[in-house]
């Protein structure tokens, strides 16, 4: 009877709980680290809002890095990020980009341009507690080329 019980209780909890969407509020901030042949380490992070209950951890996960229409690689975020519980904080995150072949040469091609339109392209795995879940990722981006000067 009282497994029973404590099977209901959990199953009570875990289908009360319900998940909103992390949201960005700015403050992007990006760091170069260093090129080693045809990789790129760099760090990045930005200001997330959690509403949730829970933390949320973000594994080591893979996307594909496309620049203007052109696929310039795939970018891997190289350890896990946590997004504390019911918080509004700074998270950073340790990124490594393989370029594909050419890309350098591409980048020719952006050079004098005002704005580039950065996109984002793969799946991220997320982890609350031990349940986890992959998320489609697609996202764009339009960044003022005179930002990407001080690389």
């Amino acid at each position: 009877m009282k497994k029973t019980f404590g099977l209901l209780v959990v199953l009570l909890v875990f289908s009360s709980c319900s998940f909103h969407q992390l949201e960005y509020k700015g403050g992007e901030r990006i760091a170069f680290g260093g090129l080693n042949k045809k990789q790129v380490s760099f760090t990045a992070g930005a200001t997330i809002l959690n509403p949730n209950g829970f933390a949320i951890k973000v594994k080591p996960s893979e996307l594909k890095l496309i620049i203007e229409g052109e696929y310039m690689g795939v970018v891997y975020l190289e350890k896990e990020v946590r997004v504390n519980r019911k918080s509004e904080e700074y998270v950073e995150g340790t990124f490594v980009a393989t370029l594909a072949d050419g890309a350098l040469f591409r980048t020719l091609k952006f050079v004098n341009k005002e704005e580039l339109e950065v996109c984002i392209k793969g799946t991220v795995k997320a982890k609350v507690w031990m349940f986890g879940k992959e998320l489609n990722v697609n996202e764009k981006r339009t960044i003022r080329s005179s930002d990407l000067k001080y690389w």
